[in-house]
């Protein structure tokens, strides 16, 4: 499969994953370019990824995945997460990682997407532990 016929059949499968709702886009607009880059980045999750692409495009036949209904998609998807199991946790964990993770996402939820460091807040400083009664022991030999 071509990248660009696998980035076609994974935006409907993305949307799929995380359908838009309200406020919120699909993950097909939103947590596309994540797993694309972390496919490229590790040999293992692209195999992986692809391996769930292949298994999805063969369950769902000459039936487009694009084309079909969103129970039909539901169905082949489920199918797939049967019969791939670990491919089809990789494709949602990085699904989820990359929906949630996304400045759109995270504001839309009412949450700051900036990282907590540094916004002027300083960490306490960490005391010391007491180590006292260790050095008074002296060295213990064996």
């Amino acid at each position: 499969m071509t990248l660009t016929a696998e980035r076609a059949l994974l935006i409907p499968i993305l949307d799929a994953l995380v359908p838009p709702s309200g406020d919120f886009p699909g993950a097909g607009t939103v947590a596309l370019d994540h797993i694309l880059a972390a496919a490229a980045a590790s040999p293992d999750l692209d195999a992986l990824l692809s391996r769930a692409l292949r298994a999805i495009a063969e369950a769902a036949g000459a039936n487009r995945f694009a084309s079909m209904s969103e129970d039909d998609r539901e169905t082949v998807l489920r199918r797939v997460e049967e019969s791939q199991p670990e491919a089809f946790a990789a494709l949602v964990r990085h699904t989820y990682f990359g929906y949630y993770g996304d400045p759109t996402i995270i504001t839309a939820l009412g949450l700051d997407p900036t990282p907590v460091q540094p916004r002027g807040h300083q960490p306490d400083p960490l005391e010391p532990p007491d180590l006292a009664r260790v050095t008074q022991r002296g060295p213990l030999y064996r």
